[in-house]
Order: structure tokens, then C-alpha cells, then sequence
């Protein structure tokens, strides 16, 4: 199958209001993880392994983090003459206001989807943490000639589902859908992937803004799912939602388990990210570190534990951080004590000082603040 054959739509800006705190300045997708990588980095990295060399990022607010991460696309291999990445700024089919819902964006990307002179799309959003071999989803779409092939896993449903569906299933195709979990039940739930033909696209968005639809899921999938051929395709491996603080903080310490690294970080399909040149990470002679995912770049001369850190964090000496995520130039006073503390990039926290969250509240520190 030829790369043009299919290109790739990013909802960028897709539930920045249950991740308020990390959302204020930045969209989702540019939402920091894992001590070197934005958010949308696995979905772009989804879609390049699969060998999809043209992408639009719809974007609605909040995108100039965004911007200057992706740039022209260069570290994912998208700085092309044709195709290559696109970011498709906020517009509204009404010209007054931005789009309110998954439709309204598809119809405000249009231009984009008509000219991408693709057969499929595959839509993406920026907030799923997962390693996803779309390729082989694309192949199973076409075996089936399904109309609609939604990315699922199979698992426990989280609370705040929100617009994520919840699968019936007879062998793959698509029975039924379902909306509004209060989490906690098993099912197979979609992971925000989903596979259509570019004209079928068009037409279902263009009759769903007719009807003045907001979402493509509840409003166009789920309601078509007896006139259209949706069948599903199993991602089995690690899946983690953006759904809130807690969230963010647990999939952040998952990285801890060798498990979940392998699975996120597969080989064979790599997370590409924008580089940066830094030196290795320096550790004090009195330095103690346990348990850590630790990017380059930082300096630790206390003792760390069960943390993540970003680039350029500095620990001082007699400091000590527990179950923490400091992100990039945080810097830490000596003999200070960190526990279930997020902090965002560039905090500084001074000499002497005890900050302790809870499991059920972490301590949040704003980007730039200084304690």
C-alpha cells in the first residue's frame, strides 16, 4: 500500500478541561510525560511507524507549546515536500467562535481532508498514552472493507469516559455503543483511534453539521452503527488515559515497572520526540537514587525515589524527593523534603523546606513559581 494512501488527523486540544492544572498555558497535546516526551509524541509516533507521511493537527487554544514542539515536523520525519505536517489552526463553520465539539473541528479541518488525497484517515487523539501498531489496524480495515475500524482495549473503564465508547462485540465487527461508564466495569472501550475512508469522512461530517451535531462518536458513529459496517481492532498492550491529575500521575509512575516501559517504548516502533543536546546526568558522590525514570541533563547530589525527572532537574544536597514528578529545570534547595509532589517546568523550590501531597491530592507547584 502506498504512505499516501493514508494520512492522520490529531485532536490536539481533546479534554484539556480534566487535566486543568497542566492544561492553563499548554493544550493536551503538548502536555509533558515521561521526562523527555510530549503527549501528542505517541500519536505522532503511531501514525509514522505506520508509514502515514501527511498529518493535520487540529488545534482550538492554548497551541503555541504546541507549535514549537512540532515545528515543521523534522523529528518525526514529516518536514516533506508532500504531505508532511500541518497544523490546522481553530475555525468554526459558523466564523463566529471556535468549534464546540469533534464534528465542528472534522468540518473546520475540511480543506485539509479534502486535499490530503488519501483513501483513509485515521484519527487520533492526543490524549492516550498507548503504543499502538496502527499498520496493522490500517490492514485489518481494508480485509474487512469495514466503513469504521475503532482502535479498543479490553480492560478496566475509567471514570470521566466522556466521549469513549463502550464496544459490543460479535467476533470484529461492532454490534453496539455504549457512553457514560462511572468506571470500574470490564469492557472493551475505544483508545481515541479511529480508521474511515476519506469520502465517507466527508459525507458523515458534512451530514452531521447539517443536523448540527457536536460529537462524531455519539452523534455519527454511534448512531450509524446498524446502516455502517464498524468493526473493531484489539490493542492489547498498555493503555492510559488523560482524564485528570490522578491519572497523569499514576500512568507517570507506571513508567517504573519494566513492563509498561517495554510496552510504550517498543523497539521495533519507537517514540520520536524533539531532540535536545545535553550532558548525561551527574550524581553526587552522596547521591541515593531508587526506582527512578530520570531524563539527561540533571544534577542529583540528595536522594531521589519512585520519582520521574525531566531534563535539567537539580537535586541539591540532604534534599530528598519521594514519589514525585518534577519536570524540566525544576531545582530543588538543599535539605528540602518533596513527597506526591507534581511540579511543573522551571519551578524552583527553596532551601530547608517540606511539601507533601497525599495519594488522593498531590502537591502542584505552577510553571515558573519559585517556593
Amino acid at each position: 500500500m502506498r504512505t499516501s494512501a493514508v494520512a492522520g488527523i490529531v485532536f490536539a486540544n481533546v479534554n484539556d478541561n480534566l487535566l486543568k492544572k497542566l492544561t492553563t498555558k499548554r493544550s493536551m497535546a503538548s502536555v509533558p510525560f515521561g521526562g523527555r516526551y510530549r503527549l501528542i509524541d505517541f500519536a505522532l509516533s503511531n501514525l509514522v511507524n505506520a508509514g502515514v507521511t501527511n498529518v493535520g493537527i487540529i488545534t482550538k487554544e492554548n497551541y503555541r507549546s504546541l507549535m514549537d514542539h512540532v515545528g515543521n515536523g523534522i523529528y518525526w520525519d514529516l518536514d516533506r515536500k508532500n504531505g508532511g505536517l500541518y497544523v490546522l489552526p481553530p475555525y468554526s463553520t459558523g466564523g463566529a467562535k471556535r468549534y464546540s465539539g469533534t464534528v465542528d473541528a472534522l468540518a473546520g479541518a475540511k480543506d485539509y481532508i479534502k486535499h490530503c488525497n488519501s483513501d483513509y484517515i485515521v484519527i487520533c487523539n492526543a490524549d492516550v498514552l498507548a503504543n499502538v501498531d496502527v499498520s496493522s489496524a490500517i490492514k485489518a480495515h481494508i480485509k474487512n472493507e469495514a466503513d469504521i475500524t475503532v482502535v479498543y482495549h479490553k480492560g478496566t473503564v475509567f471514570a470521566n469516559s466522556g466521549e469513549t465508547m463502550l464496544l459490543g462485540l460479535k467476533g470484529d465487527r461492532v454490534t453496539s455503543v455504549d457512553f457514560d461508564s462511572e468506571g470500574g466495569a470490564e469492557a472493551a472501550f475505544s483508545i481515541g483511534i479511529t480508521i474511515v475512508g476519506r469520502e465517507l469522512l466527508l459525507r458523515l461530517v458534512e451530514g452531521a453539521s447539517e443536523e448540527e451535531y457536536t460529537s462524531f462518536n455519539r452523534e455519527v458513529i454511534a448512531k450509524k452503527i446498524k446502516q455502517l459496517k464498524v468493526c473493531g481492532f484489539e490493542h492489547s498492550e498498555y493503555v492510559a488515559f488523560m482524564n485528570g491529575t490522578d491519572s497523569y500521575f499514576r500512568a507517570s509512575m507506571d513508567l517504573l515497572d519494566a513492563d509498561v516501559r517495554r510496552q510504550l517504548f517498543n523497539s521495533e516502533r519507537p517514540v520520536f520526540t524533539k531532540t535536545r543536546d545535553d550532558m548525561p546526568t551527574r550524581y553526587g558522590t552522596k547521591a541515593i537514587v531508587n526506582n527512578c525514570f530520570i531524563a539527561d541533563g540533571c544534577v542529583i547530589e540528595g536522594t531521589v525515589k519512585n520519582s520521574v525527572l525531566f531534563r535539567g532537574v537539580k537535586v541539591e544536597k540532604g534534599a530528598v524527593v519521594e514519589n514525585c514528578i518534577l519536570m524540566q529545570e525544576t531545582k530543588v534547595g538543599k535539605e528540602t523534603q518533596l513527597n506526591n509532589v507534581i511540579s511543573d517546568k522551571n519551578a524552583a523550590i527553596g532551601d530547608n523546606m517540606v511539601l507533601k501531597g497525599t495519594a488522593a491530592k498531590k502537591f502542584f507547584i505552577k510553571k515558573n513559581q519559585v517556593l
